[in-house]
């Protein structure tokens, strides 16, 4: 087939005709000049369909020419004999070929898709596709493609370029294609024909018609008899093993030689000879064209071989003549296996191999473990260097060993980066592994024991000394201080832990369980319950994960255990890494000595006490089992007793994480409110404002937000003021009772790009008992794309981290704004913060106006989320100054989820007990002007004992309206100013009427005239009455009319 091709010429009315008929025309390939050397010679699509022999489909090249041709960077590449996909437009219709060479007169066999029939299979394959093109039956295109880039065409419905076209080297088409070679397209095919290149794959006349015919298949590889289309051709040596320049040959290695057709040989018809086991004799065995010597003698190690195949020994068995004997002597060298590479040399006192990248023959160990991927190998002699592990895994399949074989290895270092991420550090392996089982049976190499009596890890710093910020490229390997060189020295050992206790919880999904030995007894700082916390500059490096990867091959799991509980005894295993974590893959199921964490109860709020706490419910959503609803809802009556105020993180949509555009979450919420009724609760109100379609982060659809419960049961009421949305941003305001809220619910700065893809925080204005406070609801944004703490960047860059500093300076900066307006307002921020107490965050987000509560607790008790076996604060409430100053407060960390294996979400929750005393009462009477003439009032609010609601009355008689009250609502106080919020009557008129009242002690406030606003509202909103009509519901103190008679009075508390 030719080289090099003409432009497309097309037949331009037939094309013209067919794209006026909507039709993709036939197209003959442009015509070449001169032939190609490799050709299609055989297409078989009908394997494995019924009535076919073959199982598998394939395709057959062939050298025609005289020269050897190398396929590197070659493809095969097929489309459908008429559809509108083009070659090679996936890669079950691409296959690529290996670096082979072709000799002259040899053909090429490429296995593809395998069907469900056919009885026999197809001689062995040189090329197996892992994404075999599953071809048409019947017919099709293949093009033989000097590139591995798909063509972008078929020849049809899609022209081919001229770039495509130079990079066809031949192509077929049969069975009505609409892309061929010359006057037509091959013939049809059936299942159990293939269409078969004539004359043995010689004939190319450029025309698919006349070159092929449809035939019996008759696949030929490259080890069937050459077929030479020239004049005849001298036998030669085609194929080797070894082959020439081979390393790594064990000693008793058997030596074949293949010639390009069937020949004759005699008398000393080779030599071998090697440097130390010096000249070989043989015996030999098969024939015509393939001999096998099997030496007299085996190679020594590191033995370097000459082999002489002597011309005149060898003729060839056909009766075209000359040549009969093969041109000239044929002579390859190999290198036997070399003397043994211990595995200490290997793995270097170094995060990476000195020998990466590097072939090695002959390295022996007992084999210690196997998992699905490979196996295990230790040198049961090692070199005393703590430093140098002599542990290796080999990636290979694992069925050919046993654990206790001893065993040689030829393979390639490699540096496997696990978990698929570059900041991972790296296994040593050996891969393309070939293995000797040298003996079986073998005593096993005695773990290296971690902790007492054995090597102590490192107890603060994981990684101190690698200069620059790559443990990998630093130079510096320190095992004695540093963790992540400690448990790198080991990579691959087996190794011992004594008496394992618990740290974190197991990971059932995973079967990874954190811990650390001796009972804790090198781990600091624990918590009372077992764990051991973070702490600035140490992330402890002495808890080490149990892993099951070996042991679930024999049907074993990792015990569930929680934090604290302990294994019984020793475990043992193979020190491995993944995930961003050193790990000891056990291999034996271990066993429970203990386990029995309760989960914690906080104590009940007092009738004074106001219980605000902060939950993250972890992607809760109505499609959750009810099971999880009845978990939360028991939670959080029986463990948190009910809280006033509970700020809930990760409450999701109503239709979970469906994507479907649906934000409202009133079913998820009213699911969770009634499965706390149902476990003996209260009946919580909510409020919360609905993100913006996929704009706040988690889980895609799921539209995560935070929102507050409330009870008001207990003397708690939320301020509602209108105005809140999902986009518009909230700002502080002042009233008579000091800073307000724009909008109540609000959301803080939505559009500001430091909440992008992360919730934004949610304000609401509370009143307890006559005490006004504020609340911040949040969840920043996750730590995800921050580097792990046994990475190879070290210390790990902290990539999220940025975003929550600029998402706590934005809150800092409100509360700021809050404390500008009410020096002493009492402000309370809460929930998921995603950082650290001491992380730069939650410093900025601090400042020098709120107190985190977390650091009045003992430094062993800060922590409400356990990760990798870290006990750790991601969850926080914080207050303003003035709470933290003036009144007395219990704060609790209630540890009910995170230290266990089952858990009905992966925080724990928080609460805090605040102690507000009675905030005093009002008191009042007298008169005001109106338009209409006088107003009288009286007036009396005060909470009285432990009661949720003030009591009192109040009175007003306008012109011609007379109102009475019947109850009230709310009470606040504020320097010399009480709003009260009630029920009501009016004289003469049916329902209910609300009120709401604003009386200003003047003396009080510094300024001696009393002063009154008066609002009454209909059922249905409709302002009845107000002596500011027209005034917002907030307003400046000194804007409130003035008493013409009588007096107000604030009485402080008693």
């Amino acid at each position: 087939m030719n080289a090099r091709r003409y432009l497309a010429r097309l037949a331009a009315a037939v094309l013209l005709l067919a794209l006026l008929a909507g039709l993709a025309p036939a197209m003959a390939m442009p015509a070449r000049s001169g032939a190609a050397s490799v050709v299609i010679s055989q297409v078989y699509g009908g394997g494995g369909n019924s009535g076919a022999t073959y199982r598998n489909d394939f395709v057959e090249l062939f050298n025609r020419g005289a020269e050897p041709v190398s396929l590197a960077g070659w493809s095969v590449q097929y489309a459908s004999a008429t559809g509108t996909g083009n070659f090679g437009a996936n890669s079950s219709q691409l296959t690529e070929l290996p670096d082979v060479v072709l000799e002259p007169g040899q053909y090429l066999l490429i296995q593809e898709a395998q069907g469900t029939g056919g009885t026999v299979n197809l001689p062995t394959p040189d090329v197996i596709d892992p994404t075999p093109i599953n071809m048409s039956g019947t017919g099709g295109k293949v093009a033989l493609v000097n590139t591995t880039t798909p063509l972008g065409c078929n020849g049809g419905s899609s022209s081919c370029s001229g770039t495509a076209l130079a990079a066809i080297v031949d192509l077929v088409g049969w069975d009505g294609a609409n892309y061929y070679e010359g006057s037509g397209p091959a013939p049809a095919t059936t299942n159990s024909t293939a269409i078969v290149r004539a004359n043995g794959g010689c004939t190319d006349t450029d025309n698919n018609a006349a070159d092929f015919v449809a035939a019996q298949p008759t696949p030929r590889n490259t080890a069937s008899p050459r077929h030479f289309c020239t004049a005849e051709q001298a036998p030669s040596v085609v194929k080797t093993v070894p082959a020439a320049g081979a390393a790594c040959i064990e000693p008793d290695t058997q030596i074949s030689v293949t010639f390009s057709e069937p020949v004759n040989v005699t008398g000393d018809w080779f030599t071998i000879t090697c440097d130390k086991s010096g000249s070989h004799g043989a015996s030999v065995s098969g024939g015509p064209t393939t001999f096998t010597l099997g030496l007299d003698q085996e190679l020594a190690e590191g033995d370097s071989c000459h082999v002489t195949i002597v011309a005149a020994r060898v003729s060839d068995q056909d009766l075209l003549d000359p040549p009969d004997t093969m041109a000239a002597d044929y002579e390859w060298n190999f290198e036997a296996i070399t003397l043994p590479t211990p595995i200490h040399a290997i793995q270097g006192a170094s995060h990476l191999s000195p020998l990466s990248g590097q072939n090695v023959c002959n390295v022996r160990g007992i084999v210690t473990a196997k998992r699905a991927t490979g196996f295990y190998l230790q040198d049961p002699n090692p070199d005393g260097d703590e430093a140098t592990s002599e542990g290796l895994f080999v990636y290979t399949n694992p069925a050919s060993v046993n654990v206790g074989d001893l065993v040689r290895v030829a393979g390639s270092v490699s540096e496997y980066r696990p978990g698929g991420s570059q900041t991972n550090l790296t296994i040593t392996e050996l891969t393309s592994a070939k293995v000797r089982v040298l003996s079986s049976g073998n005593a096993l190499p005695q773990p290296v024991v971690i902790g007492r009596g054995g090597r102590v890890p490192p107890g603060e710093v994981i990684e101190d000394d690698a200069t620059d910020g790559n443990v990998e490229t630093s130079g510096v390997f320190d095992p004695a201080s540093d963790g992540i060189d400690f448990y790198e020295s080991m990579e691959g050992m087996l190794v011992e832990l004594h008496d394992p206790v618990a740290v974190g919880p197991t990971a059932v999904q995973y079967g990874e369980l954190p811990v650390v030995g001796d009972n804790g007894a090198y781990a600091s700082v624990r918590t009372p319950r077992g764990g051991v916390v973070v702490r600035p500059g140490d992330f402890n490096p002495e808890r080490i994960i149990l892993d099951d990867e070996i042991i679930k091959l024999a049907g074993g799991a990792m015990p569930a255990l929680d934090v604290g509980g302990s294994l019984a005894g020793a475990v043992v295993g193979v020190m491995d890494y993944n995930y961003g974590n050193f790990m000891i893959e056990l291999t034996q199921v271990p066993i429970v000595a203990a386990n029995g964490l309760a989960r914690e109860v906080t104590a009940p709020a007092g009738p004074n006490q106001l219980a605000v706490a902060a939950f993250n419910v972890e992607n809760l959503a109505p499609s959750d089992p009810q099971a999880k609803f009845d978990r939360l809802a028991s939670l959080i009556v029986e463990n948190l007793q009910a809280p006033d105020l509970i700020s809930v993180e990760e409450i999701q949509d109503d239709s979970g994480v469906a994507d479907d555009g649906v934000v409202d979450a009133s079913l998820t919420y009213s699911k969770l409110i009634a499965a706390i009724q149902a476990a003996g609760g209260p009946a919580y109100q909510y409020r919360q404002i609905d993100p913006v379609n996929d704009q706040d982060g988690g889980a895609p659809g799921g539209n995560i937000r935070q929102g507050f419960l409330f009870r008001t049961d207990r003397g708690l009421s939320f301020v509602d003021r209108p105005g809140g949305s999902s986009t518009s941003g909230i700002t502080v305001v002042s009233g008579p009772l000091g800073a307000g809220l724009s909008a109540s619910p609000g959301r803080i700065a939505p559009a500001d790009v430091a909440f992008a893809d992360s919730r934004k925080p949610l304000a609401g204005e509370f009143v307890f008992k006559g005490h006004k406070f504020f609340a911040i609801a949040n969840h920043f944004c996750s730590k995800s794309g921050d580097q792990p703490l046994s990475g190879r960047y070290q210390p790990p860059r902290l990539a999220s981290e940025e975003q929550r500093a600029q998402q706590a300076q934005i809150v800092h900066d409100f509360v700021a704004s809050l404390l500008a307006v009410e020096p002493e307002a009492d402000v309370i921020v809460l929930g998921d913060l995603n950082d650290f107490q001491f992380s730069r965050p939650i410093m900025v987000l601090k400042g020098d106006i709120l107190q985190d509560l977390v650091d009045s607790l003992p430094e062993g008790e800060r922590y409400s989320y356990v990760y990798e076996g870290n006990s750790e604060t991601l969850d926080h409430i914080l207050v303003s100054n003035h709470l933290f100053k003036s009144v007395p407060y219990d704060y609790d960390v209630v540890h009910v989820n995170a230290e266990f294996a089952d858990q009905a979400s992966d925080h724990d929750p928080q609460v805090v007990r605040i102690t507000l005393e009675p905030a005093g009462f009002v008191t009042g009477g007298g008169w005001f002007s109106t338009p209409a003439g006088k107003a009288s009032f009286d007036l009396a609010c005060k909470y009285v004992g432990g009661t949720a609601v003030p009591s009192g009355e109040f009175d007003l008689t306008l012109p011609g309206l007379v109102f009475h009250s019947t109850g009230y609502q709310r009470l606040a106080l504020s320097d010399g100013v009480a709003q009260a919020l009630g029920r009501g009557t009016i004289e003469g008129r049916d329902g209910t009427f609300a009120f709401a009242v604003t009386a200003i002690d003047g003396p009080v406030r510094g300024r001696g005239t009393d002063r009154l606003r008066v609002q009454l509202l209909a059922a249905d909103g409709t302002v009845v009455y107000d002596n500011m009509p027209g005034a917002s519901d907030v307003w400046a103190a000194a804007d409130t009319p003035a008493l013409g008679g009588g007096n107000i009075t604030i009485h402080p508390a008693r």
